[in-house]
């Protein structure tokens, strides 16, 4: 029997997987195959599957759980205890002993065979550990534990490909899990390292400048020395930085018990690096996300729009008139918010019940340096800011609109809350209510758009969705990330991307587009999480807004609050009046 937990959990008996029944029950067997062999106290996993609020019965449950496992995987494999349960598993029966056992084995080998061998354990993963679970309380801390191992294992394989001199190959990977992972320090050395060997000197100097700009803006902290011993040797143009055309030796650890030994790598700022760059850094969501706009030599124009306009009145109307479309689909330039349609053209059916599609990762960076024209000067990086704490929205900034009674948005307290009715009344044309704002600027190249969110009254399965949208000029044309209760809380991408069910109640999302193309992400725990993209050319504006369909509406007051709009592009088209 082959169980694997390296992504969602399955089981698998010869060449027929095994039904596994609800969450629950996954939750019990996933338990105790991370403790396989070991006998598992019954009070112990009614503790950590229900916590301090578990149900009357627990005990009953437990078993019932354990009884239909045993049923399922035979008696011989989930066996009973007189005070618990233990998990018998044959050596390498779990995907988990597989991964460690290639681990090991690549422990003191010369680097190109370190790296395939860690290359082969890591093509075991099939995704985030027991993904299917990831709400479980009773795994969250394991999950962490081997999300962890799996990225420590990952930078290790990245070393080993730098010390056998394969660092060609790695910059486009390496850029993909930075914008996955931005606060890991060791991945943005090792992509410094490997820019600087394939003879990109001006680009890793880049990437350094950008890391010390992130770890300021996100945690308040400096580089860690071992950064910033690295960007000595590269503005030095250390030798010891060059790959040894030897190859590294391998010394004993002095004072180390044998058999316990490290790499020595010629130089000391590559050692440093090589022999892993500072520790892991975790943290949660972030209010401010991080920022990826590469340093160039502009003018800096800032914006902040509380500041403002603190008078005007509210420009809100329900006239419907902020979501109407033409017969065609294709807004007008009047109409200023995103284009809508009806949902089953917009792509809700990408998240079915019960289906949580994977993730990708951007292999583009954000917002390059543009190349400057000789006898021109150099386009003004622009950002706008909207905190929402000023009496009423900002004019001068954005343009807004309500579509059906009921539907509508008010600003107080610091945020901006859109809120629908459950009496609603929906669009007679496209069976859709509610409300939105729209930068009055357009912004022509690449952008940067991100914006915090926070359910307010949000009934499960409500139908709702926040949005974060991209509109280009008159062709109605939208990428939508949003949150959903359709079926399951989450967030998702339209017209071309994925879904995922984490309920959030607060977060961040974000749109940005390089090169023509628009990414879609949002934040969790602390990392940038790629839903989709597309091909998006022309004027953007960026909009947000709370809206519900005929279709998909469960007819229940429904809130939701933004606040921390910022948007950072190259330069912007914006009315003379904004």
């Amino acid at each position: 029997m082959d169980f694997r937990i390296l992504g969602s959990l399955e089981v698998w008996e010869g060449e027929r997987q095994i039904e596994l029944g609800g969450p629950k029950r996954r939750a019990v067997l996933a338990y105790l195959l991370l403790h396989a062999n070991e006998v598992v106290a019954a009070d112990r996993l009614v503790d950590q599957l229900w916590g301090e609020k578990p149900p009357r019965n627990a005990a009953g449950a437990l078993q019932t759980h354990v009884s239909r496992l045993r049923k399922d995987l035979g008696a011989e494999v989930v066996a009973t205890r007189g005070w618990g349960y233990v998990l018998r598993s044959e050596p390498g029966a779990l995907d988990l002993e597989r991964f460690e056992r290639l681990i090991a084995e690549a422990e003191n080998r010369p680097a190109s065979e370190r790296a395939e061998s860690l290359r082969e354990a890591l093509a075991l993963w099939r995704g985030r550990p027991l993904d299917d679970l990831a709400f479980e309380p009773a795994l969250a801390g394991d999950i962490a534990r081997l999300e962890e191992l799996r990225l420590t294992v990952l930078e290790n394989r990245i070393d080993a490909d730098l010390e056998a001199g394969n660092g060609n190959g790695l910059v486009a990977e390496l850029e993909a899990l930075i914008v996955e992972y931005p606060l890991r320090e060791r991945l943005r050395g090792q992509l410094i390292l490997a820019l600087y060997r394939c003879g990109r000197q001006a680009e890793a100097l880049e990437v350094y400048r950008e890391t010390r700009r992130v770890l300021a803006d996100e945690l308040g902290l400096e580089p860690s020395p071992e950064l910033r011993e690295l960007e000595r040797a590269i503005l030095q143009q250390d030798p010891a930085l060059r790959v040894s055309p030897v190859g590294a030796a391998v010394v004993a650890e002095p004072g180390s018990p044998a058999g316990r030994r490290r790499r020595a790598f010629v130089g000391a700022a590559a050692a440093l690096l090589l022999a892993g760059l500072g520790t892991a850094t975790a943290v949660g969501v972030s209010r401010r996300p991080t920022t990826t706009v590469a340093e160039q030599p502009m003018t800096l124009i800032t914006v902040v729009a509380n500041n403002t306009d603190q008078t005007g009145s509210q420009p809100h109307s329900s006239t419907g008139a902020g979501r109407a479309t033409t017969p065609t689909g294709q807004s007008s330039r009047q109409n200023t918010t995103p284009t809508k349609s009806d949902s089953r053209s917009r792509g809700l059916a990408i998240h079915t019940p019960g289906s949580t599609q994977s993730t990708a990762t951007a292999t583009v960076p954000l917002l390059q340096p543009q190349k400057g024209t000789p006898g021109k000067k150099k386009p003004k990086l622009i950002r706008i800011a909207d905190e929402f704490g000023a009496p009423a929205l900002n004019a001068q900034t954005w343009n807004s609109g309500s579509s059906g009674p009921g539907a509508s948005f008010v600003q107080a307290n610091g945020q901006l809350v859109f809120s629908i009715a459950g009496d609603a009344t929906l669009d007679p044309q496209y069976h859709y209510a509610g409300s939105s704002i729209t930068t009055k600027c357009e912004f022509r190249g690449n952008f940067d758009a991100r914006i915090d969110f926070t359910v307010l009254q949000w009934p499960p399965e409500n139908g709702a969705t926040i949005s974060l949208t991209a509109q280009a000029g008159n062709t109605g044309i939208e990428l939508v990330q949003r949150v959903t209760a359709t079926w399951d809380d989450g967030y998702n991408a339209w017209p071309s991307g994925n879904s995922t069910s984490i309920p959030d109640q607060s977060g961040t999302l974000r749109l940005a587009r390089s090169d023509g193309f628009v990414f879609a992400y949002y934040l969790h725990d602390g990392r940038w999480i790629v839903l989709g993209g597309k091909s998006f050319s022309g004027d953007v504006q960026v909009g947000v807004g709370l809206d519900v369909y005929q279709d998909t509406w469960q007819q229940q007051d429904v809130s939701a609050a933004v606040d921390n709009f910022r948007v950072t592009a190259p330069g912007a088209a914006c009315p003379a009046s904004s």
